[in-house]
């Protein structure tokens, strides 16, 4: 019983890690990052262009002045109107804007007197990202689990073993009656 709970534990242990390691690559294969802009026009500064359909856009230490563009308006946008042409983002946390649902070509724009720190994340679809991102979990719970089995089945004492005696053998112990 102690061994093969040892080893329910290790595969238990080793399906966990497989699943994490499965999530986790499936996310950073559909993950691309953007940190760096071209400067057409002294203190304009824009990012390659961004072809979405449906992609999670994470915007990290945005500029005071930028937002995510249409790539067709690029040319009509100024420091002054790029409110007019930015698209509205879902959500903020933590000096990040999250953008979600956006199909087509897009690019970050911003406008400041030296090089941005805005650094664009760009992942899979939202259902693609909380399917890996359920995996990776489901990984991570089924590696605690197989460590905890694994411990449990190692440290854990054999039962005594139970012996069966014949007939014979029972009568012949038997103390004699008076």
């Amino acid at each position: 019983m102690r061994t093969q709970m040892l080893t329910i534990g290790l595969i238990i242990l080793i399906v966990g890690i497989a699943l994490a390691f499965v999530g986790g690559y499936s996310l950073r294969s559909r993950t691309t990052s953007i940190t760096s802009f071209t400067q057409p026009t002294a203190g304009e500064y824009v990012s390659t262009e961004l072809v979405l359909n449906n992609n999670v856009v994470i915007v990290r230490s945005p500029e005071t002045v930028g937002g995510i563009v249409p790539s067709q308006d690029i040319i009509l946008v100024n420091s002054a109107n790029i409110g007019s042409y930015a698209v509205a983002y879902n959500s903020t946390v933590a000096s990040s804007q999250t953008y979600l649902g956006l199909k087509g070509d897009f690019n970050y724009v911003a406008f400041s007197s030296a090089q941005p720190t805005t650094k664009i994340e760009v992942t899979g679809t939202l259902l693609e990202t909380l399917t890996f991102g359920l995996l990776v979990l489901g990984g991570i719970v089924l590696v605690i689990a197989g460590i905890v089995v694994a411990i449990v089945g190692a440290v854990r004492k054999n039962s005594a073993k139970k012996t069966t005696i014949s007939d014979e053998e029972y009568y012949a112990k038997r103390p004699a009656p008076v």
